[in-house]
């Protein structure tokens, strides 16, 4: 998905956060715990979800439009909670959910 990302736009994807460890969960959950998942709910702790920026955590961006439009050919969803209009809006936040698994 980088690649095409990067065919696009002329840049790689930048990822300002991926796995984290459990410890690192318990963390982030006691610095701000009306944002992060409680310890061992985060999908970042389970290595399937990625926070996004340089324009893609935009949603009026080109880049955001681009990742909502082809995100899901390589598995990668902006989950609806998520999403602008979600109870959470967090448009940087996108999660390995393939299609083709189901």
């Amino acid at each position: 998905m980088d690649a095409a990302y990067a065919a696009t736009f002329g840049e790689p994807m930048c990822i300002t956060d991926s796995y984290r460890s459990f410890g690192a969960q318990q963390s982030l959950y006691w610095q701000k715990p009306n944002l992060a998942a409680a310890p061992g709910t985060s999908n970042h702790g389970w290595g399937i979800a990625v926070d996004l920026f340089c324009e893609i955590d935009d949603p009026g961006s080109a880049e955001h439009a681009w990742l909502d439009e082809n995100g899901d050919d390589f598995g990668w969803v902006n989950p609806s909670w998520a999403q602008p209009t979600g109870s959470r809006p967090e448009p940087w936040h996108w999660e390995f959910e393939p299609s083709w698994l189901d």
